[in-house]
């Protein structure tokens, strides 16, 4: 083959004519098989028309004449890389690099293959030393940043991909990877922000669209996140996350039909999406069919075992069934969840096992107020264990504590250190595992286990009694992110169909609740009492006697119902069906399992409080002074 032939297949090459290129080079190497320029040329040209497998087989054919050609090492490892082959890329990659080590785009192509088989920290190697070559390359740094993202590390990776946005405004990887590092820290108002300017830069940017698409739905904004997305599936239908996003903002908005379709969809593209799988798998949850969403997380296990999110659902599906024993060793995967925002307390001192000791042991809260008083009710158990025990718990429960349980000393959470006196230790959620491993383990629990300071409930018990009304403590909405909507009803909601009984109603709602009580009494002539004294959030010890001066209590699940069924007060729970209905709220015989004072009013079609209001009335009638 002679030069000028082979100048003109470059030629055809550097001016996109692939096609062109190939063919040319196929006559010439039917003349001259063992030409390692023409060789090398013709996969070069494979590979721009996306034939990857040509591709390589005349890589290695180049390979195998001449083992040291760092271009087919290289060309290789970027054929693997797109056929997926993560592994195969990596063995390319390291021959490359070893022929021409200060080679900027074969570090970060090596870094790309790294961070794809979650090496995260051998990819920042190779990122690091590509930035030494060219310091304020945008794409080095914005992939340097989302492997930093991977590792948690979110303000070093919102900073480099800030960083590569400052060197180049207009660089698209760098805004998308910026709003993917956003959700991932679960900053999902500056998500959507940077997402937005993705998509002004590429309007079709499916990855930008997925991107806003998640930070809408997290926003409670899932109308419009429904527009977004399935604008992606109509743009790039094998999308890899668009019909799971899709079938997430399904899901939020109740849609559990048009959800799993489109999980079904996404799967049928990627069978073995873990995120797909598990996805399903919540929202058959949702709707009851308990042994197809089991089915889901136990095939999501098969492909990934460890992952946290799998393992945390799959303990609630089995907790709702009050199948004990099998849920909690995957409970005590709620700590690597990815939107869990937990952090474990670091210390040396090994967990306690349950056991009788001389050792002193540290307990400590996690979760809110709600959550700590549920894990709590375990304590009277542990009473008369030997051990000193000190139990850690958010500072506005101490007092109430510290009545109801004088064997313990009660600190605040936010002094938990090693400096502390102990030499074991557990958080309270994994209390349940080594005390209620069945049901009848239930049966041991102690309730009422905290009591009001009984002066201070007389003192406003005069202050709310009304002759002739039975005293009704009400709270109805939950503040907590992303499932708080679905708990809560509106206050006009709860208390219209109640208006015409001998009910004094009583506020026992944290927040600022004046407008809607207004409302309340100016549209529908039902006034709730609001008792100044008492700050519903801050003062939980006077929260607690306020609902002890109460006859009865109607709440949503929120700090309130645990307190009430803490303290053994006749509550009525309004619960949700499906997303919204937390682990905990199991019922046995019409009460909840872990508060048998509250009586459960559930949802039978989810987002509709018509029937469980209906079913709460009459039990309400039943109390009613006649």
């Amino acid at each position: 083959m002679s030069v000028p032939e082979l100048d003109r297949a470059l030629a055809a090459i550097n001016a996109g004519r692939f096609e062109e290129a190939y063919r040319g080079l196929e006559q010439l190497l039917r003349r001259s098989p063992g030409h390692i320029d023409a060789r090398y040329l013709q996969g070069v040209a494979a590979q721009s028309l996306n034939r990857l497998d040509e591709a390589l087989l005349h890589y290695n054919k180049v390979l195998k004449m001449a083992p040291q050609h760092s271009g087919a090492h290289y060309n290789k490892a970027l054929a693997l890389t797109g056929l997926e082959r993560h592994s195969d890329a990596l063995a390319s990659h390291d021959a490359a690099i070893r022929l021409m080590p200060d080679n900027f785009w074969a570090l970060v192509n090596r870094g790309n293959s790294q961070a794809a088989l979650q090496r995260y920290q051998a990819a920042l190697t190779d990122y690091d030393q590509a930035l030494k070559i060219k310091p304020d390359f945008p794409e080095a740094l914005t992939n340097k940043g989302n492997a930093l993202a991977e590792l948690g590390l979110f303000e070093q990776a919102v900073a480099h991909h800030q960083r590569a946005l400052q060197i180049d405004p207009a660089h698209l990887p760098a805004w998308v990877n910026l709003s993917g590092t956003y959700i991932k820290a679960r900053r999902f108002e500056q998500a959507l922000e940077a997402a937005d300017r993705a998509v002004q830069l590429h309007p079709e940017n499916t990855d930008a669209l997925v991107h806003k698409g998640v930070a809408l739905t997290e926003l409670g904004q899932e109308g419009l996140a429904l527009t977004v997305l399935e604008q992606v599936t109509r743009l790039e239908p094998g999308h890899p996350l668009a019909w799971v996003s899709l079938g997430n903002a399904q899901a939020a908005l109740l849609r559990y039909t048009d959800a799993l379709a489109s999980y079904d969809r996404g799967m049928a593209r990627q069978p073995q999406s873990v995120q797909a799988l598990t996805n399903k798998a919540s929202a058959l949850d949702d709707i009851n069919q308990n042994a197809a969403a089991e089915e889901c997380y136990l095939k999501a296990l098969a492909v990934e075992p460890e992952n946290p999110d799998t393992h945390w659902n799959l303990s609630v599906l089995l907790l709702k069934q009050s199948r004990f024993t099998d849920a909690w060793p995957h409970f005590e995967y709620r700590w690597d969840m990815s939107n869990s925002g937990k952090k474990q307390f670091a210390t040396q001192h090994p967990r306690w096992d349950g056991q009788a000791s001389e050792r002193p042991l540290l307990l400590w809260g996690e979760q809110g107020i709600g959550d700590q008083t549920l894990y709590a009710s375990i304590l009277p158990e542990l009473t008369d264990l030997p051990q000193r025990k000190t139990v850690a718990l958010d500072k506005r429960l101490i007092p109430l504590f510290q009545r109801s349980m004088p064997g313990f000393e009660f600190i605040d959470l936010e002094q938990v250190s090693d400096a502390l006196d102990f030499a074991e230790h557990l958080p309270l959620g994994s209390l349940p595992r080594l005390f209620r491993p069945d049901l009848d383990s239930f049966g041991r629990a102690r309730c009422p286990f905290l009591l009001a300071d009984a002066a201070r409930a007389a003192t406003l018990r005069n202050q709310v009694s009304r002759p002739g009304k039975l005293v009704c403590g009400v709270s109805w909405w939950s503040n907590r992110k992303g499932i708080g909507k679905h708990k809560s009803i509106s206050l006009a909601q709860m208390l219209t169909p109640l208006a015409s009984e001998p009910l004094h109603f009583v506020n026992l709602q944290y927040g600022d609740t004046a407008t809607e009580r207004d409302a309340l009494q100016a549209q529908h002539g039902i006034a709730v009492q609001n008792v100044d004294e008492v700050n519903n959030f801050n003062d939980i010890d006077g929260l607690a006697a306020l609902i002890e001066a109460c006859d009865v209590v109607i709440t949503t699940s929120n700090t309130t119902a645990h307190l009430a069924g803490a303290l053994g007060k006749q509550t009525l729970l309004l619960l949700p069906s499906g997303k919204g209905r937390l682990w905990y709220w199991v019922e046995h015989e019409g009460h909840s399992l872990w508060y048998p004072s509250i009586m459960i009013c559930q949802q039978t079609i989810a987002g509709d409080w018509l029937e469980p209001m209906r079913v709460l009335k009459a039990h309400l009638e039943l109390k009613l002074p006649r």
